[in-house]
């Protein structure tokens, strides 16, 4: 990484990111806390948005253009090489900052120097900018322990949920490594949890960033969801190895009940719709992690006794302070 004396770096990876990029480039240079630099590294772009970028003149930005397109991991690895600064904000090209977003993070680490990353309180906005959903009310400490963060992703996954609402320590990063380039979807996850095995993680209870729902967004595309399901699934037994004995029995009936449930629904999806293929990935993969006949009496009972639908369901950290209890936890 490089040096330099700006407090924070604000990294942007691109691609094809108009029509939201202008808005999103915008917010970061309204900053109330003006001293930054804000990285871009354009992934070969042919909407335009290279070209609006190259539009931009600002001497607080640095513009990298790739020969060949690479990826999200990738580029977020390049930024973090060359930014100079000990905290490090991941952006995204559809969201939308708060007038205020990069003080109150400095605010905040530098009253919680120890954490490894924070993350953020957000608001959803739609394709218009609209909020569509605020933030919500939660018990999540500002201090979150390794076993606390532990529990919380058995439950939710990545307790971030968005990259666009994390700042990353230039000393976790130094301890833990970079992103896994290797992963389409859950690079972000990996980190989150690599780093919490090492240091405290942060949540700053405020809204300061804006987060755009779209059709187009990666995570939400069908043919990725055989990824994203081994992926994270590489992530959860890495987690297994450093969460506690009573940690690992709990994680795996969160995980039954919902995170696995997930997956064991989409499964079921992908053989109702003669997608079979998908179907039989879905099958190898959960039977290689957990006992599939278990999951089949989850999905029973959650699914069709319960009829609860996890195919819609938002479940947030909040949902597992309400659902799950705290006792015999260090946080």
């Amino acid at each position: 990484m490089e040096s330099n004396s700006k407090k924070i770096s604000v990294v942007l990876p691109v691609y094809n990111g108009l029509p939201f990029l202008e808005s999103s480039v915008h917010s970061v240079l309204l900053q109330s806390f003006p001293d930054f630099e804000l990285l871009i590294v354009d992934d070969r772009s042919d909407d335009g948005s290279l070209e609006y970028l190259q539009s931009l003149n600002d001497p607080r930005i640095r513009l990298f253009i790739n020969e060949a397109n690479k990826g999200l991991f990738y580029n977020l690895n390049f930024l973090i090489r060359r930014a100079g600064s000990p905290l490090i904000k991941l952006w995204a090209q559809d969201d939308v900052m708060d007038l205020n977003c990069l003080h109150e993070i400095l605010c905040f680490h530098e009253r919680y120097p120890q954490v490894g990353f924070s993350y953020s309180a957000r608001e959803i906005i739609n394709l218009k900018g609209a909020v569509i959903t605020g933030a919500k009310p939660d018990a999540t400490p500002e201090l979150i322990s390794t076993s606390l963060h532990s529990r919380i992703a058995f439950f939710t996954g990545s307790i971030a949920g968005n990259i666009a609402n994390v700042t990353l320590t230039r000393k976790a990063l130094e301890t833990v490594g970079l992103f896994d380039e290797s992963m389409k979807i859950s690079g972000d996850f990996d980190m989150w949890v690599r780093i919490a095995e090492k240091y405290p993680v942060g949540f700053i209870n405020k809204p300061i960033v804006q987060l755009r729902d779209h059709p187009g967004q990666l995570s939400r595309q069908e043919k990725y969801y055989p990824d994203h399901l081994k992926e994270d699934l590489k992530v959860y037994a890495y987690l297994f190895k450093y969460a506690s004995p009573a940690e690992k029995k709990e994680g795996r009936r969160l995980l039954r009940n919902h995170k696995l449930l997930f997956y064991y629904t989409l499964m079921i999806k992908a053989f109702l719709k003669g997608s079979f293929k998908t179907g039989i990935s879905f099958y190898r993969t959960l039977s290689r992690f957990d006992n599939i006949y278990l999951m089949t009496f989850y999905f029973v009972k959650n699914r069709i006794l319960l009829r609860e639908n996890y195919l819609k369901i938002h479940i947030d950290n909040s949902a597992f302070f309400e659902r799950v209890p705290l006792a015999n936890t260090d946080s």
